[in-house]
C-alpha cells in the first residue's frame, strides 16, 4: 500500500508530480525535497494540446488537477500557443509550413487525399497550402490573430458559440496549448498550489540527499545533508537527466536513441523584444540550419530562443558563433550581448521506470529532444499513467511493469514524430545533414515484429505505402508529410490503383472541392477579421499590470 510518498527533485517535474498527487490523492502524504544548490534547466517553455494520437495534453492537465490558466498565467510570462511551424527543413531554403493543433477539420465526402489528388495536379501548389485547406488555426496564425475574445476565453464561451457554430468555426475548431517561463512555473505551483491549498498534506524539504541505503523493498530510506532520514511507501526520482535513484541506487540501463536522434547539446538564450506586437505569434518556430535547428519559443516578455545541435559535427563553440549568426539572420539585435547557456542532453529512456519502490518522472525517466515541445508533455503524460496505477491502491510487479510499458509506448509514439522531421528530410548542405541523409537507417523501422520506435514507423510504412492516406486521428503526421513531400498518393498510384474514368473524375471533382475550400478559407478569414493580436489580447485580458 502506498499512502507517504516522497518526491525528490523540484522543477517543472517534481512540481507537476506534487501538483497532480495532491490532487488526485488527498488521503496521501506528499514530501518534496530539492536541491538548494541545483540550477533548473529552465528550458521546456512550450507545450502541446492534447488529443494528437491519444496524447494528452497540457489543457487536459489543468482540467485534471483544476488549475485555471487565468491563476498562473501573468505570473509565469505565458502565452497562447495554436502549432508548431518547421522552417527549411525538406530542404534548405525550402520555406515554412504549419503543424496546427487538433485534427484536419475535412468536409462531408472528401478526405485529406483531396490536397494531395491537388498537389497532383497542380504542382505548383506550396506545401503551406496544406494547413491552409484543414485547419482553421492557420487563419489565425496567419494573420496573427488571437483565438481568444471578449466572448470566447480558456475558461469559458465554447458552450454559447456551439449554438451558432458555422459562423464560429475558427474558434471552435482550433485546439491550443500554452508557452511560459518553465522555472516560473515551478515555482508557481510551489508557492501558489502545492503550498497553499494542500498545506496540511504537503512537506517541502531543501536539502541535498547524500545516501540512500536499500533493503528487500527498495530504498529503505532518504538520507539528507541536515541529518534527517525520510521514509516513504514510494520515492519518486524527478532528479533529472542525473537520475540519482533510478540510475545511481538500482543502476538502471538506459535505453539510448541517439541512432534515431542526432544532436546532444543546446545553446539557449533570452531575447528582448523590440516590437512585440508583431514578435509575440501564436506559434513556436523551428528553423532547420546549418548543423541542427533553432526554436523561437515568445513568452510575454521576452523571445526564448536556442539552437539544438551535435558536438559530433561542431563544436560547441562553433555552434554558438552558428547559433548568434543564425539570431543575426533573423533580425535581432544585441545578439553579442545576450547571456548563453549551454545544455548537455541524453536521448532515450529508462529501461525500467519503476523498481521496487522508486519510480522516475520527467529527465530522470526519458527525454527524445526539444523539438516538437515535448519535454514537458512526456512529464504530464508520465504522471497521469502513474496516477491511473496508483489508483489500485496495492502496487504489485504486474503494476510496475504495465506502467513502465505504457510510458514506454507514448514516448516511442512520439519520438517517432520527432524522428520523422528527420528521416524525411532532404537537406544535404552539410556533413551533419548528409549523415542524415545517408544514414543506415534499421530495416526494423519497416518490419511489423518490431519494437520501440520502430514499431510506430512500421505502421506509418503501412499506411502511406498500402492504405494509400494516413489515418483522420494524426494530424501531425499529416502536416509533416505534405511539407516534407511524403505523399501517400501521388500521379503513379492514382493512375495504378485507380481506372482511367476515376481518374479523370477526380479532376473534375478537386475543382469543385477546391471552390467549397475556397469559400471556407474566405469564411473563416471574416470570422476573425476583427479579433485582436495576440499581443492585444493578453495585454487586455492577462498581463493587464505587467508592461513589457
Amino acid at each position: 500500500m502506498i499512502n507517504n510518498i516522497t518526491i525528490v527533485g523540484g522543477g517543472s517535474a517534481g512540481w507537476m508530480t506534487a501538483t497532480t498527487l495532491l490532487n488526485q490523492f488527498p488521503d496521501k502524504k506528499i514530501t518534496l525535497v530539492e536541491s538548494p544548490n541545483t540550477p533548473n534547466i529552465g528550458v521546456g517553455e512550450s507545450t502541446v494540446a492534447g488529443g494528437q494520437s491519444g496524447f494528452a495534453g497540457v489543457v487536459d492537465w489543468l482540467k485534471l488537477v483544476d488549475i485555471d490558466d487565468h491563476e498562473f498565467m501573468p505570473q509565469t510570462d505565458a502565452i497562447y500557443k495554436l502549432g508548431i511551424a518547421f522552417e527549411d527543413w525538406y530542404r534548405k531554403d525550402s520555406g515554412l509550413f504549419h503543424y496546427p493543433f487538433g485534427q484536419p477539420r475535412v468536409l462531408p465526402n472528401m478526405g485529406t487525399n483531396s490536397w494531395h489528388i491537388k498537389k497532383i495536379f497542380y504542382p505548383e501548389t506550396p506545401v503551406s497550402d496544406y494547413a491552409e485547406w484543414f485547419y482553421p488555426a492557420t487563419t489565425l496564425i496567419n494573420q496573427n490573430k488571437s483565438l481568444f475574445t471578449d466572448n470566447f476565453s480558456s475558461s469559458f464561451g465554447r458552450i454559447d458559440l456551439e449554438k451558432d457554430e458555422l459562423n464560429n468555426e475558427v474558434q471552435l475548431g482550433s485546439e491550443f496549448s500554452y508557452q511560459f517561463d518553465a522555472t516560473k512555473f515551478g515555482n508557481w505551483l510551489r508557492d501558489n498550489y502545492c503550498k497553499v491549498r494542500y498545506s496540511d498534506q504537503f512537506d517541502h524539504i531543501q536539502a541535498e540527499v547524500v545516501g540512500a541505503p536499500q533493503n528487500e523493498d527498495g530504498i529503505k530510506h532518504l538520507i539528507l545533508d541536515n541529518g534527517q532520514k525520510l521514509e516513504a511507501d514510494l520515492f519518486i526520482d524527478c532528479t533529472g537527466f542525473k537520475s540519482l535513484l533510478l540510475t545511481d541506487t538500482f543502476n538502471v540501463p538506459f535505453i539510448s536513441i541517439e541512432n534515431y536522434i542526432p544532436n546532444n547539446y543546446a545553446w539557449s538564450t533570452k531575447i528582448p523584444y523590440k516590437d512585440p506586437e508583431t514578435q509575440i505569434v501564436n506559434y513556436t518556430n523551428c528553423t532547420a540550419i546549418e548543423n541542427g535547428w533553432m526554436w523561437e519559443i515568445p513568452l510575454w516578455s521576452r523571445m526564448g530562443s536556442g539552437y539544438v545541435f551535435s558536438d559530433k559535427f561542431i563544436s560547441t563553440e562553433t555552434a554558438l558563433r552558428e547559433f548568434k549568426q543564425g539570431l543575426r539572420k533573423k533580425g535581432y539585435e544585441g545578439v553579442e550581448d545576450l547571456e548563453y547557456h549551454l545544455i548537455p542532453m541524453r536521448s532515450g529512456i529508462q529501461s525500467k521506470l519503476w523498481v521496487k519502490n522508486t519510480c522516475a518522472i520527467g529527465l530522470a525517466a526519458g527525454f527524445i529532444e526539444p523539438l516538437q515541445s515535448n519535454g514537458l508533455q512526456s512529464i504530464y503524460q508520465f504522471i497521469f499513467n502513474l496516477t491511473r496505477t496508483l489508483s489500485r491502491g496495492h502496487i504489485s510487479e504486474w503494476d510496475r511493469k504495465e506502467f513502465t510499458t505504457k510510458c514506454h509506448d507514448d514516448f516511442y509514439g512520439f519520438a517517432s514524430t520527432v524522428v520523422l522531421s528527420y528521416a524525411l528530410s532532404h537537406r544535404d548542405d552539410t556533413e551533419y545533414w548528409r549523415e542524415i541523409q545517408n544514414r543506415e537507417w534499421s530495416t526494423d523501422l519497416f518490419s511489423y515484429k518490431s519494437e520501440g520506435i520502430s514499431k510506430y514507423f512500421h505502421q506509418l510504412y503501412i499506411d502511406k505505402n498500402f492504405n494509400l492516406e494516413f489515418p483522420p486521428h494524426l494530424g501531425n503526421i499529416h502536416c509533416m508529410a505534405a511539407g516534407m513531400n511524403w505523399n501517400p498518393i501521388d500521379i503513379h498510384s492514382l493512375k495504378m490503383k485507380y481506372d482511367k474514368m476515376y481518374f479523370h473524375s477526380s479532376q473534375s471533382n478537386l475543382t469543385e472541392i477546391t471552390q467549397q475550400i475556397e469559400k471556407r478559407k474566405k469564411r473563416w478569414n471574416n470570422q476573425i477579421k476583427d479579433f485582436p493580436s495576440p499581443y492585444q489580447y493578453l495585454k487586455d485580458n492577462i498581463h493587464i499590470t505587467s508592461e513589457i
